[in-house]
């Protein structure tokens, strides 16, 4: 047993996928929220984006996203992870273990920021091993890849599990 760490990458064609389904409940349903105005006539649509961006902390298929990033027992990134679920609103009642927190471009760049200013908040806990600052490196190669994942027009988040 140990912390696992991941972000999750879902890339452009799998969006698709989940925007197709999004849209297939919101057919489904009676009263939607996501209407569309246009000439006057109201039809509905569901943007699976913009429900990313209003949820940033839903929870969505995990074989519909690929690993990208790995961490095993290094509590600090957890600890800025956790801050930042919460930071977006997330509500769990597991203290973070097996939650989503969707990243924007600006959350990598603060945490790159927080990894070089070594501002990553102490974080310690049963499974969770210690950060030694030893993966500092391996950290920012990391966020790189993350960054290349939002370029591409991917959705990524973080994800654990202890």
């Amino acid at each position: 047993m140990g912390l696992d760490m991941t972000v999750q990458e879902v890339p452009r064609y799998q969006k698709s996928v989940l925007q197709q389904f999004g849209q297939s409940v919101v057919n489904s349903m009676t009263n939607s929220t996501y209407n569309v105005h246009t000439d006057g006539a109201t039809s509905e649509f569901f943007d699976f984006e913009m429900f990313v961006a209003k949820n940033p902390t839903a929870q969505i298929p995990y074989d519909i996203s690929r690993e990208l990033v790995y961490w095993r027992k290094h509590p600090d990134i957890h600890g800025w992870m956790k801050n930042l679920f919460f930071e977006k609103g997330g509500q769990t009642d597991s203290d973070f273990n097996g939650d989503n927190v969707f990243l924007t471009e600006e959350d990598v760049l603060r945490l790159k920021k927080d990894i070089e200013n070594e501002n990553l908040p102490k974080t310690s806990g049963f499974f969770f091993g210690d950060s030694d600052g030893r993966l500092k490196e391996k950290d920012l190669e990391y966020v790189d890849l993350m960054l290349a994942a939002l370029s591409k027009s991917s959705l990524i988040y973080y994800t654990s599990s202890w």
